[in-house]
């Protein structure tokens, strides 16, 4: 406890160039997990508490996006749950998509529709196209659609604006809702939020791509005060969003937004843990546009500090609704309606011919896949014999039996290895400082991503990318002996 209470000290010092208050200054929470509103009758009162800082941890998924919160100052988190999807079965997933309305662009406010008529989805993947001038995608037709024009520069002026249109509006949300559960929230001119957001270890060691997600973020928090009530924008203003001149911020929200790899931030609550071991990993996320696979190793340093050093990522294009899209194309029908009827056969373990197609494809894909993220990772080992201590960590909401994790065990058993080996499954933990009115464990799945991001990021783990990761020469890997006499010879002396 007491390096936590050191790091918050130097936190606010950082921030908010303060000194100590008494600790009694603290909001104290009522009862576990639930942190109190502090509510004091005069205005002089809140001078004297200690600023509130939190930490917004914001997964931008392909599908769906998850947020949770973080009162920095009592270490205490929740899920962000949208008002208007309080009483669905999930409430905490943000369709990442938008819709076309009558020449007017808005966000998607139908919890369990990913394929709504109409829809810009997968917005996430058209940003990362976008940043990788890839204007032949196919996942760039819906938004070449809407605007009626090929041109490059139009194109990608409409899907930066969608992006920070999606963003903003969904962050000033949650915005909002923290200044609702904190009423003094702004009286105190130090208070603070932040966001940190996640990319993929592929992607985010892209230049390119990182620069993108980054200038998106910064100018949809800029502006997410400004766009959190707007319903509906015109064609017309989306296309400008991302070029707009934004209104002037005070100091404190310089710097406040963050990117960090998407697998750092999945197992921050298990290398934290006491349960955490150091070793190498392989990490299979399983989301809904691609499989994000890592291979990293896990250390600590002699003052206990953990670092995640990765060999190798990737970025596979057969995340879970590609199941349905195949099964849909098998059909010869792939408009809304029929990709969301075969949503919902998949995820109510639907046996349709269709369906077991699908799957065996994506695992006939994702197995040397899968042996290919192994063997460029292996590479990177002074010894090669390491990768046979490798333990396995399966994540994100579309992960299940068949085809991912099946797909995935396949190579352990092949020519990569001198005989085959069984690595060790290793579970995430359930986070003990989330709020219990707030989640379920059933959630957990999908939001651990959205969790390790809760922390603000002087807390987050550090990490080497897989490109400042060098392949050792093979003198590196075996220096012969040098050739010395048995015993020398009388000339010799």
């Amino acid at each position: 406890m007491g390096n936590f209470n050191k790091f918050i000290q130097e936190v606010k010092d950082k921030l908010f160039g303060i000194k100590p208050q008494p600790p009694k200054s603290y909001p104290k929470p009522k009862e576990e997990g639930i942190p109190q509103k502090t509510q004091p009758s005069k205005v002089q009162d809140y001078k004297k508490r200690d600023p509130y800082f939190i930490q917004i941890g914001f997964d931008f998924g392909t599908s769906f996006s998850k947020c949770i919160c973080r009162d920095i100052m009592i270490d205490k988190a929740w899920v962000y749950i949208p008002s208007e999807f309080d009483k669905k079965e999930l409430p905490f997933l943000i369709p990442s998509c938008l819709n076309l309305n009558n020449g007017a662009i808005q966000l998607v406010k139908e919890a369990e529709c990913q394929y709504p008529e109409n829809g810009l989805y997968y917005l996430k993947l058209a940003l990362e196209e976008v940043a990788m001038s890839h204007w032949d995608d196919p996942v760039l037709d819906p938004f070449k659609q809407v605007i009626g024009r090929s041109e490059t520069a139009a194109i990608e002026e409409f899907i930066k604006g969608c992006g920070v249109y999606f963003l903003a509006v969904t962050l000033g949300q949650v915005r909002q809702q923290i200044r609702q559960r904190y009423s003094d929230f702004g009286l105190n001119k130090q208070d603070y939020m932040a966001v940190n957001m996640a990319v993929p270890v592929a992607d985010a060691e892209r230049p390119v791509v990182n620069s993108l997600y980054k200038e998106i973020l910064d100018q949809a928090w800029i502006l997410s005060d400004e766009l959190s009530g707007y319903n509906r924008i015109g064609l017309h203003e989306i296309k400008d969003i991302f070029n707009r001149e934004p209104r002037q911020l005070d100091p404190y929200c310089k710097g406040a937004c963050f990117i960090y790899p998407e697998v750092s931030a999945n197992v921050q609550g298990f290398v934290r843990s006491r349960t955490s071991s150091p070793g190498i990993y392989i990490f299979s996320d399983t989301g809904a546009g691609s499989v994000d696979q890592s291979v990293f190793i896990f250390g600590r340093n002699q003052e206990e500090e953990e670092h995640l050093t990765y060999l190798y990522g990737s970025v596979l294009p057969l995340g879970s609704s590609h199941i349905e899209r195949r099964a849909a194309k098998a059909c010869g029908n792939m408009d809304c309606r029929s990709l969301e009827y075969w949503k919902e056969k998949k995820e109510n373990g639907g046996s349709d011919n269709e369906l077991s197609v699908a799957k065996y494809s994506i695992a006939m894909e994702l197995t040397p896949k899968t042996r290919s993220t192994l063997a460029w990772a292996r590479k990177k080992l002074f010894v090669k014999e390491q990768l046979n201590d490798i333990k396995v960590i399966f994540g994100g909401g579309g992960h299940c039996l068949d085809p991912y994790e099946n797909a995935v065990m396949v190579p352990f058993s092949g020519d990569l290895f001198s005989k085959p080996i069984n690595p060790v499954k290793i579970g995430l933990p359930i986070p003990k400082d989330l709020e219990k009115e707030s989640m379920q464990y059933k959630w957990m799945s999908r939001l651990y991503v959205a969790y390790g991001l809760s922390f603000e990021k002087g807390q987050l783990v550090s990490f080497t990318y897989p490109r400042d990761v060098e392949i050792p020469s093979p003198e590196e890997i075996w220096k012969p002996r040098s050739l010395v006499s048995e015993a020398p010879t009388k000339d010799e002396c």
